[in-house]
C-alpha cells in the first residue's frame, strides 16, 4: 500500500540551516553564467543573506544545448573543478562560510562535491562551514531520473546516470523538487507510459519554472518522509504543480483548450499519478532518501483505481461545465478586418526576398537539418547498443536472484522508461536561449563554442567578487 502522506513543514525549516556569509549561485543547464535577475526569486531568497555570487560553469548537455555542445561528462567534470575551487577559495578567508546553491546540472555537480568531500576524510571543509541548498536535482535519490535507472552509461552522448545525491553527508541540504519535474521527480513504475509522457512534458514544463515560484509556495513545500532512525541533516521537499504538464500542449488552444484539458485532467491525474506509487500524488512517497530504482508495478488494489476514475469523471465534468458557462457570459467579439491598400501590396513585392537570400535560407536549412539528424543518429545508436546490454544485465540480475517476474518486467519496464526519455529528448534537443533552466524573463547569456563538443573546455580560474 502507499506511504501516508507527507505532511507541510513548517517555514522556519525551510532550508534546515542558517544562510551563510557567501552564496555561491549556479546556474542550470543552457545557463553557464547566471544573470543578475536570477538572482532574487524567493527560492533563492532562502539561502543567502549577504554576499551572492554568480559562477561560471559549462552548463552544457549534447544535443539539448545544440550539436556543438559539450557532453554531460565533460561539461559535469569541468563544473566539478569550477565548484570544487570556488568553494576552497572562499573558505581560505577566515571566519567565512559558504552555502552553495545548484540548480538542475549544477545539482548534480554539487552532488559529486559531496561524494568528493567525504573521499577527502579529515581535509574536507568543517560541516559547519558549508552548506547546500539543491533545486531540479536530477540526482535526487527517490525520483531523479540518474538514481532511477542504476548503473546505466549511455557511451555514444558519454553520458553516466550518477546515482543518488549521497543523503549521509554531513553538511546540511535542503533539495527542493517541483512535483512532475522529470528530471527531478521521475516515475517510479515507468511501464506506465502515459505517467513517462508526463515526466518528460515536466522538462520542458515544470523544471524550468523554479525561479517564478511565490514565497507562499516555497513556504509551503512539503517536506517528505525519511527512513526510520534517519538523523543526517538532509531534508527533502517537494512543492505541487496545479496541472499536469502533458496538457499543457491543449491548453495553448485557443477558446476550448482549457475546458477539455479541465474535463481530461482529473482522470488523468490518477493515471499519471499511479506511475509514482499511489493515485493522489505525482511523486514517490516512499522514503526520500533511499535511493528507489524503477520498479515494475504499484501494489494499487484495483477498487482504489476505479473509485479515483469514478469520482474524477464526475470532477472533470463539473470543471468542463464550469468553464463553458464562463465562456458562455464573457461577450462575444468580432474581430476588424482590414483590407489591403495598393500601397501596402507594393511594399509588400519590395521586400521579396531576393535570390542571395532564398540561397543562404536554404543553405541554413540544410545545416539545421544535419543539426538535427546527428543527435538523433547518436541517439538512437546509444539505445540500440547499450539498452540490449543493460536489459540483459537486469534479466540476469533478477533470474539469478530467483525472481522470474521481475526477470521479465524488468528490461521491459526499462524500456519503456527509456524509450520515452529517448523521445522527449528528440522534441527538446534545441531549447531557446533562455536555456533548459529557464525559458521567460530570466534570460542568461548564450554559451557559443565552435569546437566539437567532446572537448575540454579551457580551464576557468574562480576569482571572488572584491
Amino acid at each position: 500500500m502507499p506511504a501516508a502522506a507527507p505532511t507541510p513543514a513548517a517555514a522556519a525549516m525551510i532550508p534546515p540551516f542558517p544562510a551563510n556569509l557567501t552564496t555561491l549561485f549556479f546556474g542550470p543547464t543552457g545557463i553557464p553564467l547566471p544573470p543578475p535577475s536570477m538572482l532574487t526569486p524567493p527560492i533563492r531568497c532562502r539561502s543567502v543573506r549577504r554576499a551572492l555570487q554568480a559562477v561560471f560553469t559549462p552548463e552544457e548537455l549534447y544535443p539539448l544545448t545544440g550539436v556543438r555542445s559539450l557532453v554531460l561528462n565533460t561539461s559535469v567534470e569541468e563544473g566539478l573543478t569550477i565548484l570544487h575551487d570556488a568553494i576552497m577559495v572562499e573558505l581560505a578567508t577566515t571566519g567565512n562560510a559558504v552555502t552553495v546553491f545548484g540548480w538542475s546540472q549544477s545539482a548534480i555537480i554539487a552532488s559529486l562535491e559531496m561524494q568528493r568531500f567525504t573521499a577527502m576524510g579529515g581535509a574536507a571543509p568543517s560541516a559547519s562551514d558549508l552548506n547546500f541548498v539543491l533545486v531540479g536535482n536530477e540526482m535526487n535519490p527517490n525520483g531523479g531520473m540518474l538514481a532511477r535507472f542504476p548503473d546505466l552509461t549511455l557511451p555514444t552522448l558519454d553520458l553516466t546516470f550518477y546515482g543518488a545525491t549521497p543523503s549521509d553527508t554531513i553538511y546540511p541540504t535542503a533539495i527542493y523538487t517541483l512535483e512532475y519535474d522529470g528530471f527531478a521527480d521521475f516515475s517510479r513504475y515507468p511501464l506506465n507510459f502515459i505517467s513517462d509522457l508526463n515526466a518528460v512534458a515536466g522538462i520542458t514544463f515544470v523544471h524550468t519554472k523554479y525561479l517564478d515560484l511565490t514565497p507562499a509556495q516555497v513556504e509551503g513545500a512539503t517536506k517528505l518522509p525519511t527512513s526510520p532512525g534517519y538523523t543526517e541533516v538532509t531534508d527533502y521537499y517537494i512543492i505541487r504543480t496545479e496541472n499536469r504538464p502533458l496538457l499543457q500542449p491543449l491548453r495553448a488552444v485557443p477558446v476550448i483548450g482549457d475546458p477539455l484539458a479541465d474535463l481530461i485532467q482529473p482522470n488523468l491525474k490518477v493515471i499519471v499519478n499511479l506511475g509514482y506509487g499511489d493515485p493522489n500524488y505525482g511523486y514517490s512517497t516512499s522514503y526520500a532518501d533511499v535511493r528507489t530504482p524503477f520498479g515494475l508495478w504499484p501494489n494499487v488494489p484495483p477498487q482504489v483505481i476505479a473509485d479515483a476514475l469514478a469520482a474524477g469523471t464526475q470532477e472533470g465534468i463539473l470543471d468542463f461545465t464550469a468553464d463553458l458557462q464562463a465562456l458562455s457570459a464573457q461577450p462575444l467579439t468580432l474581430p476588424q478586418i482590414q483590407l489591403p491598400q495598393p500601397a501596402d501590396l507594393v511594399a509588400a513585392v519590395a521586400a521579396a526576398p531576393t535570390p542571395a537570400e532564398v540561397v543562404n535560407t536554404l543553405a541554413r536549412i540544410i545545416s539545421t537539418n544535419y543539426a538535427v539528424l546527428l543527435p538523433t543518429v547518436d541517439i538512437a545508436l546509444a539505445l540500440v547498443t547499450t539498452l540490449p546490454l543493460y536489459t540483459t544485465q537486469l534479466f540476469v540480475r533478477q533470474l539469478a536472484a530467483g525472481n522470474l517476474i521481475n526477470a521479465i518486467g524488468y528490461p521491459l519496464a526499462a524500456t519503456v522508461g527509456l524509450g520515452t526519455i529517448d523521445s522527449g529528448r528528440r522534441g527538446i534537443a534545441h531549447p531557446p536561449r533562455g536555456g533548459l533552466g529557464h525559458r521567460s524573463k530570466h534570460r542568461g547569456p548564450r554559451h557559443l563554442t565552435d569546437s566539437r563538443r567532446h572537448r575540454r573546455p579551457p580551464t576557468t580560474v574562480y576569482r571572488p567578487r572584491q
